[in-house]
């Protein structure tokens, strides 16, 4: 592998190309984005942003998101990228912010959360906000790329799983991210890529792709318009896509209600969650050209592992059982074992977390290795095992392992009869509890069958709860709220 630029705004290359496609069809071509990125890092350098700046950035899904973001990665800053959400001030008291860079509603945070007051540069995209700038009337002669930038982005893990911690991405970590997808998520100048999670549009943009911005919210990938996302994959010529599961459950379930297939998509690939098996051979009909592969990966490793759904299909039917088969772990990542938790290490592994000691010490083991360096492994949370050919299978998240049953078997298991929906297991006072949602034409003996291939007795809900981020991950606590309080 090449040596990583030193800095991520290296990557632009000035042509005219279509970079990135609004889904009103007008679009940024690459000479436009990189002439745009460079006035801006020209007007910011003329401000003195630059290493150990930390710069929140809430812009929507837009050409201006990668221009305020190349243009930090340009001056050496660091973007904060983060959810505006109830607990928006907490974190951002923790990381101390130095600069807000916003649609106008977004500076109303600077109201009522206090580290976004007294900040050294305030600029809006899109309009008028009091005491801030429009990105516009910055300009400037671009100065020379910062060689010694610092952390490109600082996000923050979702938190359904704990507290939410602070994490840096470097310039070099991110390129080895993209150097590792790109092996099995090739997109590159020929494609016209519709990512819809945040990694895979820097992916897209990296490569050399036509990145299209989806037209849809994807605060919510379990309730897009399908009907709105096929027209747009027409329009544009999509060939290439990556996303959520319960987005691409919505899309299947569309072509095959409206009995189309999209046969110019070459490749799809979903992850942020168990893929169901029924959902790849849904895909595998309506997308019959195309290479569906399932990633594995996390916030801090991504990606860790790859699986060809199509190739696979059989095993993936066959082996629900056994737990949610993620593939095979990719060349640039240690696997290893430990108690049954999946312990991962490589270039595009994150070695620690922002001024978070106690979130270091449970999740990061540092090992010497025989030449004397420092290996750092990750612990995923995630418990598995790998599979006579080298697959690795996941099981569950530490600790869910209820009565002797995991998670992604029971809940595998269970999703394979043509009648269940979603199913989650939890505990419920000491046992295992298999909450089902079915589909309207269940049989009189469903619980029995559920039961016959799950050994756990089952319950009936009109929803098992997910999480908001992907709409596809069981909420396991707010499960057990829900059946709690059906039995109060």
């Amino acid at each position: 592998m090449t040596e990583p630029a030193a800095n991520l705004a290296s990557l632009l290359e000035p042509r005219e190309q279509a970079a990135l496609v609004r889904p009103d069809g007008s679009r940024w071509s690459y000479a436009e984005l990189y002439d745009r990125v460079a006035k801006l890092a020209g007007g910011l350098h003329a401000r003195d942003i630059g290493p150990g700046d930390r710069v929140v950035l809430l812009v929507p899904l837009s050409p201006e998101l990668y221009q305020c973001l190349l243009a930090l990665a340009w001056v050496g800053a660091t973007t904060v990228l983060i959810d505006p959400g109830a607990d928006a001030g907490a974190r951002l008291a923790r990381i101390g912010p130095t600069g807000l860079i916003g649609i106008p509603k977004a500076h109303l945070l600077r109201l009522k959360i206090p580290a976004l007051r007294h900040l050294d540069l305030s600029l809006t995209v899109g309009g008028w906000a009091p005491l801030a700038s429009r990105i516009e009337t910055l300009d400037g002669p671009p100065p020379p790329m910062c060689a010694d930038p610092g952390p490109a982005l600082l996000t923050f893990t979702s938190g359904t799983t704990g507290a939410a911690k602070a994490m840096a991405r470097s310039h070099a970590r991110l390129l080895a991210q993209h150097h590792a997808l790109q092996d099995h998520l090739d997109v590159g100048p020929t494609d016209v890529d519709l990512p819809t999670l945040p990694v895979f549009s820097l992916h897209s943009l990296a490569g050399g792709a036509t990145c299209v911005l989806p037209d849809a919210d994807l605060r919510a990938p379990g309730s897009v318009d399908p009907a709105r996302l096929v027209a747009q994959i027409r329009t544009e010529g999509v060939t290439t896509s990556a996303g959520s599961p319960a987005l691409f459950q919505r899309l299947a379930d569309h072509l095959v209600e409206t009995g189309q297939t999209l046969p110019d998509l070459r490749a799809l690939w979903l992850g942020g969650a168990r893929v169901p098996v029924d959902l790849v051979e849904t895909l595998c009909q309506v997308l019959p050209e195309a290479r569906i592969e399932i990633i594995y990966g996390s916030t801090e490793a991504e990606p860790i592992a790859f699986l060809d759904g199509r190739a696979h299909l059989h095993t993936l039917r066959e082996g629900a059982g056994r737990g949610a088969l993620v593939g095979r772990p990719v060349d640039s990542v240690m696997v290893r074992l430990d108690d049954d938790e999946v312990q991962v290490a490589g270039d595009h592994v994150n070695p620690g977390y922002v001024d978070d000691p106690e979130a270091d010490a449970a999740h990061k083991v540092h090992e010497r290795t025989p030449e004397g360096e420092v290996r750092t492994w990750h612990r995923t949370g995630d418990c598995g095992f790998l599979d006579e050919d080298g697959m690795l299978w996941l099981l569950g998240r530490v600790g869910e392992r209820v009565a002797g049953h995991w998670p992604h078997p029971t809940e595998a298991a269970a999703e394979a009869l043509p009648f269940v929906r979603k199913a989650g297991l939890v505990e419920i006072g000491g046992a295992a509890q298999l909450a089902v949602a079915m589909f309207e034409d269940h049989p009189p003996d469903w619980s029995e069958q559920v039961r016959a291939v799950c050994g756990v007795a089952p319950v009936q809900v009109a929803e098992v709860p997910v999480d908001s981020r992907h709409n596809a991950k069981v909420d396991r606590p707010a499960l057990v709220a829900l059946l709690n309080a059906g039995s109060g």
